[in-house]
């Protein structure tokens, strides 16, 4: 089970940097915060993503090293405007919370990415190769922020998410540096357009709505791809089905 945290926001005057920060306006109990970007604030300033673990009713509080039975991890989207401030929006369990290193949301802040730095049972897939299947792990998932209905997934043989980011435009795709010390950035792709050859990393590119590596370490021209397209929210995401 992953470490959690006491996550707490206190109200701030940027004019008054010196006044202390007294009278928290949310406290998060349990929020789980694998690496600095464990918890983030939306582009738009109205909402706060986070994993957080669902303790049962008269459970104790998770301790570090002792496991809780049953016990339930989600991501959550939080209110920051004042008239519902603090409101749990919308919510989903996160089935490896303790693989979790990113959570972040799109430029227009209609999508939450995760991102996972571990290989773990529950985000085993099985994916057609020609003839025969191969094995791989998710390491991408982003979800709509309205109604936490997942909206793409990216698997990958080989890849362990060390960080991932959305490109700060909208419907600029994503980039993530792996364990291994791999830059990957992804640009959402729906077939049009020259697409120039790149080598085949990532098992992405193989599934339904296709991502292209446009940086490649080998050298392969990325000249003449298309700026990208976008899904009907406008954000650039991952690839594949749930």
């Amino acid at each position: 089970q992953p470490c959690t945290v006491k996550l707490r926001l206190w109200p701030y005057d940027h004019a008054n940097p010196l006044v202390p920060l007294t009278g928290a306006r949310l406290t998060i109990p349990h929020a789980v915060l694998c690496s600095e970007m464990g918890a983030h604030f939306s582009p738009c300033g109205k909402l706060l993503a986070a994993c957080v673990a669902c303790v049962p009713m008269g459970a104790d509080a998770p301790v570090p090293g002792v496991a809780i039975p049953n016990l339930v991890y989600e991501l959550r989207v939080y209110s920051l405007e004042s008239r519902n401030f603090g409101e749990v929006l919308a919510a989903r369990a996160v089935r490896a919370a303790h693989c979790l290193t990113s959570i972040q949301f799109s430029p227009t802040s209609e999508h939450v990415m995760l991102a996972y730095g571990r290989r773990h049972s529950s985000l085993l897939l099985l994916v057609a190769d020609g003839a025969s299947c191969v094995t791989v792990h998710t390491i991408l998932e982003v979800y709509r922020a309205r109604d936490m209905s997942l909206a793409r997934v990216l698997p990958s043989a080989e890849d362990e998410v060390n960080v991932a980011c959305f490109h700060p435009s909208p419907g600029g795709g994503l980039a993530y540096g792996t364990k291994e010390g791999r830059l990957r950035i992804m640009r959402y792709d729906r077939g049009g357009g020259h697409r120039a050859p790149v080598r085949p990393l990532a098992l992405g590119r193989c599934l339904e709505d296709e991502l292209l590596e446009v940086l490649d370490w080998s050298g392969a021209n990325a000249e003449g791809l298309s700026d990208g397209d976008t899904d009907e929210s406008g954000d650039g995401g991952g690839s594949g089905a749930p």
